[in-house]
């Protein structure tokens, strides 16, 4: 995600990932690779701030408190965001399965 890299991120990303943006639309895993490859987001920092995980039974839930600063579609994003991310094993590794990312006011 740092440096846009699609092959790490293809194997990270569940076929049929989930993601809610902070303007409450969805996408899924190969407009994520999309938005990558073209350069559509690019991220300038992130620093990760706080970190909470829940694993249990091959599942996780992991939180992130980020300070991020990045590229989405042309437009310049700043500030504190949390990242929500659900993972899973799955054909014998983790895998994001879904997730989220909102603002932090």
């Amino acid at each position: 995600m740092r440096r846009s890299d699609t092959d790490a991120l293809q194997d990270l990303l569940f076929e049929g990932l989930t993601f809610e943006l902070p303007d409450g639309s969805v996408t899924d895993r190969e407009a994520d690779l999309n938005a990558h490859s073209t350069g559509a987001v690019r991220f300038e920092q992130l620093l990760e701030l706080h970190r909470s995980t829940r694993e249990h039974a091959g599942r996780a839930r992991v939180d992130s408190l980020i300070d991020a600063r990045l590229i989405d579609d042309g437009h310049h994003v700043e500030g504190k965001m949390n990242y929500l991310r659900y993972w899973s094993i799955i054909d014998g590794r983790w895998q994001v399965v879904a997730g989220s990312v909102q603002p932090v006011q």
